[in-house]
């Protein structure tokens, strides 16, 4: 049969009889609800409650009623039964608020602050129908004056919104974590001045109290009581009793209302409706059966509801059941006088049965309580192992590890299911006690064969291991154990538990042994039929994210994203936990990142970081921030990665785990690297020497060694950087990820080409781009785009997977390499050609433009790239290009016009204007100019010596004058310049080639000399001298004779006599 419940007081507000209305107060509360907060504050007995209680009644004001107590320093016991408190006062609305579960802890005002607000919302409706509401905390004084219910109270109702109030009933005023609000003057006072009843409201609650009333007994009673309430309405029952003969006290009787009920009032009472009150008393709260059943006195509701109708401290609660509660002075006294006249034993039976009563109504907090008052431990023990798990997923921890303490640490510590749940309630604040009364309780429940129990202690001992992070070497012990108890106990009692050590079975494969990889999979498919069912979302939660993680570890990217897009639409269809809605954030912006989906990547890291900073659950910040700034790095937004990492740094200090410092000193070696400085990359690596062997995942090790391998090759320290890279490759063969045997090969090949040995790193490079098209790799930490431009240059070059080049390329957004091989086959979108002849080809077709129309938006085109491509002042291209035109209407006219030219182009990215200046897209648009400018740049920079690839490239890249058929004011210039680039390259190659004895080769640039320009006599020279050096005077005196034949019809001169004199020594030798 369906137990009865109570109507919970709580979070029910009382229902009113007999009471004064008290206009002269409603005028001042009308006043003070002004302000956010009132805080009506008053000795015991004033008429806080009602006066409350009456005003929103008078007001029709809906309220959430709630009446703290002392569990309410359990802070989730609060907010579990605010839920409930809210619930119930809007039943018709969708209300759904959080339980404060352990991650929110760390960020505990934050939680306050965003659960109020919810409530607010919850509750006000939509905007067009908004009401004002208020929440009323009664019995405030009952929470512990030490408890950080205060602080976080006050954290909460920092911005409540206007049409919300928070009246606070207590009879001590605002506590020191009040002092701010009540300094800025949102909080409204009432005080005991205020609530003393007046003369005519006395003479009002006397009606129909006294038969027979006179004003001078009335005053007697107003001027002894001073306006107490409790006080006024003894007195009233006092002069009932006893008719015309009854004395008003004198103030120095007055002394104690308890002794004076009991001898005025109390014991002129029927001995029935006395025992039935002491009984009662033990109760909280009672409804009239169960007041029958724990009495035996068949007309409790008749007694009850005289009570109440005489006003006599018997509170009706609101709702549809006929429940009761005592004022608390009332039950305070029944209660003292109950321990006064009942023995131990009697108590003691009467709160055991009792607790057994509310056990059955469905309070279970005060069914403990009395449990516990009376001793009664194996009661006790049994409500904590029938009711832990439900609480615990509550957040409520500190209560049920407060019903173990009440029990004899003898009894408790024998007790197997006590030891584990005592090691559940203290997990987080003490992984190294938790475990050890894991470890116990494991031990009890192997020597009484309890299959459940074993299973469940195991999975226990492995979070305490896996949420350590810092040591995860012993969850191969954690492996161990499980499969002996495999064998010991195959058949797992519940589907459940089945489902629970499964996945941290799995987990525990993730992390540590990945060396058996069929084995992993074995796992992974029991886990996901589990799935399949939809088991507990936290159980559920957890599987997927360590999954998710092995999949990324793996390489196996399309499985983690189909994988993540199933977490995420499962989460929709729930009230998903910010947790959950963090840890999912935090994973798809980890697979936007390595997929180079980087701003998918950063929208959904920082909606993880909005969603921390809102629900006060920050147990990942620095891992999202740490995402973050890799992201940012792989995109070379540096300024930004290290304000991101500025954050990662400061949520370390507040987290302080082994993991988030892993990825700290990660994340910092890698910026190091791309600003060029590998000692400090080194520095940083080598602080994780032995944290990353005590983490213990392959993973994390092969990312550092790769992470110390370019480190190491960037300070010239070679073998070790081999070793590094050796190492890595073997870890990721050993797990079978092909992603980190990916990565090794491409840092192999990068290592092997910058030491000259050509064969081994396009091998490496080879089998490394293979990996990567077949799986769509990108990057991983340490990525440095000026390794990726080289080796996809070198790719497309050799032919190695040029569609998967060209896509890394274009994922990378990468900048094409100066001065290597392979950039004829760069996938530029746009290629502009303007030596020798104008040409513009689109994804590899020509773009035809004839016609007046489209010359000025080319002649705009022309006249960017000779004045440099990038970065050009506007106003200079408009003073050349309408040089007559004025400010505005040059101004017009250029924005026209580039328009113009942006549809000729057929894409806005091409060109880049803002701040007053023009600029080519370097990564969508390749011009040979640019590109022959950007080469002679770097062979000034160039030993001769290693320039031998620049000279070929610029040769290559020089097909004839910069826009031959121009005559625009800037192409002379830059084609003068870029003829003139072209004589030192030609002038430095021939050169070289002549001081190493390699005639044949500097006779090739000479005559490449001449290609570009036979009238310069020097070309003429050396060719001469090269054909000599080779034993070809003939060739050489046709050289001679070519270049007087050039001179004579083009300029209209003879050779110098520098050149005659060196042909005349050439004709002698001949």
């Amino acid at each position: 049969m369906a137990a009865e419940r109570t109507l919970s007081a709580k979070i029910t507000r009382p229902s009113l009889s007999g009471v004064v209305r008290r206009e002269r107060l409603f005028s001042l509360l009308d006043a003070v609800m002004k302000r956010p907060v009132i805080w009506v504050s008053a000795s015991a007995g004033s008429g806080k409650t009602k006066l409350i209680a009456s005003y929103l009644d008078a007001q029709k004001l809906p309220c959430v009623w709630y009446q703290c107590d002392e569990g309410d320093a359990d802070l989730a016991t609060f907010f579990y039964y605010m839920g409930l408190a809210a619930k119930k006062a809007a039943p018709r609305r969708k209300v759904h608020l959080p339980l404060l579960t352990p991650e929110y802890l760390a960020g505990m005002s934050a939680f306050a602050r965003r659960y109020i607000e919810k409530l607010c919302a919850c509750l006000a409706g939509p905007k067009r129908a908004r009401k004002e509401w208020v929440l009323v905390l009664d019995n405030y004084q009952d929470v512990p004056a030490d408890s950080a219910f205060h602080q976080m109270l006050a954290s909460g109702l920092d911005r409540l919104p206007e049409d919300f109030h928070v009246i606070v009933v207590s009879r001590t005023p605002p506590p020191p974590a009040f002092a701010r609000m009540q300094a800025e003057g949102r909080i409204g006072l009432l005080e005991y001045g205020d609530l003393r009843f007046s003369l005519d409201e006395v003479r009002e609650l006397a009606q129909g109290r006294l038969p027979e009333r006179s004003e001078k007994r009335l005053k007697a009673i107003y001027s002894v009581t001073e306006g107490w309430a409790a006080g006024i309405i003894l007195m009233l029952e006092r002069a009932r009793l006893k008719g015309a003969d009854a004395q008003v006290l004198e103030p120095t009787e007055y002394e104690g209302v308890f002794d004076y009920f009991a001898g005025e009032i109390f014991n002129k009472t029927e001995q029935e409706t006395r025992d039935f009150l002491l009984k009662t008393s033990v109760l909280p709260v009672l409804s009239v059966s169960l007041a029958e059943r724990l009495t035996g006195i068949g007309n409790a509701g008749r007694i009850l509801t005289s009570l109440n109708r005489r006003n006599y401290f018997t509170e009706r609660l609101s709702g549809k059941g006929q429940d009761f509660q005592y004022h608390p002075l009332f039950r305070s006294f029944l209660l003292n006088r109950l321990r006064s006249t009942a023995s131990p034993a009697e108590l003691a039976g009467l709160q055991k049965e009792a607790g057994r009563l509310l056990e059955e109504y469905g309070q279970v907090e005060e069914a403990a309580r009395l449990y516990a008052e009376a001793g009664e431990v194996r009661f006790l023990a049994r409500m904590v192992v029938q009711h832990a798990r439900e609480f615990l997923k509550q957040g409520r921890n500190k209560t049920v590890a407060e019903w173990i303490a009440a029990i004899p640490a003898p009894v408790a510590d024998a007790d197997p299911w006590l030891l584990y749940w005592t090691g559940m309630c203290s997990f987080l604040p003490d992984l190294a006690g938790a475990r050890a009364c894991l470890q116990k309780a494991m031990a009890l429940f192997t020597a009484a064969g309890d299959a459940t129990g074993i299973y469940l202690s195991w999975a226990g001992i492995f979070d305490t291991y896996l949420y350590g992070i810092g040591d995860w070497g012993h969850l191969e012990r954690c492996i161990e154990v499980f499969e002996d108890l495999r064998t010991r106990y195959p058949s797992i009692p519940s589907r459940e538990t089945d489902m629970l050590v499964s996945s941290k079975m799995l987990i525990s494969l993730i992390l540590k042994n990945t060396a058996q990889p069929a084995r992993l999979e074995e796992w992974l498919a029991r886990v996901s039929s589990f799935l399949a069912e939809e088991p507990s979302f936290d159980v559920q939660m957890d599987a997927t994210f360590y999954m998710s993680l092995h999949f990324l570890w793996q390489g196996a990217y399309h499985r983690n994203a189909v994988l993540l897009e199933q977490m995420a639409a499962d989460a929709v269809h729930r009230n998903t936990a910010p947790l959950a809605v963090i840890r999912i954030k935090m994973m798809q912006g980890v697979h936007g990142w390595v997929t180079a989906q980087y701003e998918e990547a950063l929208e959904s890291l920082s909606g993880g970081l909005e969603t921390a900073k809102k629900s006060g659950v920050h147990v990942f910040d620095s891992l999202l921030w740490s995402f973050q700034a890799a992201a940012l790095m792989a995109t070379g937004r540096l300024k930004q990665a290290q304000k991101a990492l500025d954050h990662q740094k400061e949520s370390l200090v507040a987290l302080h785990n082994t993991l988030d410092i892993f990825f700290y000193h990660i994340n910092c070696a890698w910026y190091a690297l791309l600003q060029g400085k590998a000692a400090l990359a080194a520095e940083h690596l080598e602080l994780l020497a032995l944290q990353v062997e005590k983490i213990g995942t392959p993973y994390y090790r092969a990312l550092w060694h790769i992470g110390m391998a370019q480190a190491s090759f960037g300070q010239g320290r070679k073998a070790e950087a081999g070793k590094h890279i050796s190492t890595a490759l073997g870890i990721g063969r050993e797990m079978n990820s092909q992603v980190v045997e990916w990565y090794g090969l491409i840092v192999s090949a990068w290592f092997f080409l910058q030491e000259g040995r050509e064969k081994d790193g396009l091998d490496a490079l080879a089998r490394g781009f293979l990996l990567g098209s077949r799986h769509g790799y990108v990057h991983l930490e340490f990525y440095q785009p000026a390794v990726m431009q080289v080796l996809c240059a070198k790719a497309l070059d050799q032919g190695l997977e040029p569609d998967y080049a060209r896509e890394l390329i274009r994922k990378l957004r990468l900048a094409p390499p100066v001065g290597v091989c392979g950039l004829e086959n760069w996938p530029f979108p746009l290629r502009i050609r303007t030596l020798g002849s104008f040409e513009i080809w689109k994804n590899d077709a020509p773009v035809p433009f004839t016609g007046k129309v489209q010359k000025k938006p080319l002649d705009l085109l022309k006249t960017l790239i000779a004045a440099g491509g990038v970065n050009v002042p506007v106003k200079s291209l408009t003073d050349e290009l309408w040089p007559d035109a004025a400010g505005d209407m040059a101004c017009k006219s250029f924005e026209t016009t580039l328009g113009r030219l942006r549809l000729l182009l057929g894409e806005k990215g091409y060109l880049h204007y803002s701040a007053g200046q023009l600029s080519l897209d370097p990564l969508s648009c390749r011009v040979d100019a640019l590109e022959l400018e950007t080469l002679f740049n770097e062979l000034r920079k160039t030993p001769d010596a290693q320039a031998q690839s620049l000279w070929d490239r610029a040769s290559a890249l020089y097909r004839g004058p910069f826009l031959p058929s121009e005559d625009l004011p800037r192409a002379a210039h830059r084609r003068a310049a870029l003829k003139n680039g072209m004589f030192r390259c030609i002038i430095a190659a021939g050169r070289h080639h002549e001081q190493a004895g390699a005639w044949e080769q500097a006779a090739a640039w000479w005559m490449r000399g001449l290609d570009v320009d036979d009238l310069v006599e020097y070309f003429h020279q050396r060719l001469m001298v090269c054909h000599a050096k080779l034993g070809s005077n003939s060739e050489a005196v046709q050289v001679y004779r070519h270049c007087r034949r050039r001179l004579r019809d083009q300029l209209g001169i003879d050779p110098s006599a520098q050149t005659d004199a060196l042909y005349s020594s050439l004709v002698k030798k001949h």
